[in-house]
């Protein structure tokens, strides 16, 4: 069944301990004595460890805290709906009470969307990523081009978190080379195939204070570059300051779809 866009659709470990889908122990698939290919596994292991247990922390948010929360709401609600002509301070405070607790389960959504996009889980990759990049423009004051197949993919357990956060870094290391005037997103799926493109034009030269970090920009794309490798996929980045960002992503159908 179909959950709401609200609703948190992944489903906790069957078995108290138990590795994530699809991750096996560090260095399974490295030969021995090949320090860079144990390394990278190591890195794909605790990506896949975390990704779980955000998964898991944000069901617990949404199922635990947010049953509260409703609960909380729908008892100060009927208070205020059956109290016989109530003091004007104690009708203020019970507002006020019903008030903050819509802020808390606001922000739980919030937590929950950071932690793992429900869209993932309700209506697919191709959805969320449409959320995801119109969102990300609407912040930055970019105009968004985007294009996103309509029909979504079946695909190989923990492929769609991979590529909605190598989408996700991918446009944090956009929006922080201020200014950007415009940003294309672009998603094709072909024969052998599924590429991401996306690129920015800069709205002129970033002033020293906009100016982003050397180290950010590394990071960002040192992880996004670990999530490519550990789908088989090629990733290449191109930045001229004034000009723009171009960043493009390309992993074999194999290593991301199912078969069939």
């Amino acid at each position: 069944m179909r959950q709401g866009p609200g609703d948190y659709g992944a489903e906790r470990d069957p078995a108290a301990g138990e590795r994530p889908p699809g991750y096996g122990a560090p260095g399974d698939d490295a030969p021995p004595g090949d320090p860079a290919a144990s390394a990278s596994s190591l890195i794909e292991h605790i990506q896949g460890v975390m990704e779980h247990q955000k998964a898991l922390l944000a069901r617990d948010l949404h199922d635990e805290l947010g049953g509260l929360l409703v609960g909380a709401v729908m008892d100060l609600a009927w208070a205020e709906q059956h109290m016989s002509a109530p003091p004007a301070e104690l009708k203020q405070k019970l507002v006020r009470a019903r008030q903050t607790l819509a802020a808390a389960i606001d922000m739980k959504r919030k937590l929950i969307e950071e932690l793992r996009p429900t869209l993932l889980d309700n209506v697919g990759l191709f959805a969320a990523l449409r959320w995801h990049v119109q969102a990300a423009c609407k912040r930055a004051g970019a105009t968004c081009t985007l294009v996103v197949p309509e029909d979504e993919r079946r695909f190989l357990p923990n492929v769609p978190i991979a590529l909605f956060r190598i989408v996700q870094e991918a446009l944090a290391v956009i929006v922080a080379r201020k200014p950007v005037a415009s940003t294309e997103f672009t998603l094709t799926v072909d024969r052998r195939a599924i590429t991401i493109l996306i690129r920015s034009d800069a709205a002129g030269a970033p002033s020293p204070e906009e100016e982003p970090g050397i180290n950010a920009d590394v990071h960002y794309l040192a992880a996004i570059q670990q999530r490519v490798a550990s789908l088989k996929g090629e990733f290449h980045h191109d930045h001229i300051p004034a000009v723009g960002t171009h960043i493009t992503v390309r992993f074999p159908l194999e290593h991301t779809l199912l078969p069939g």
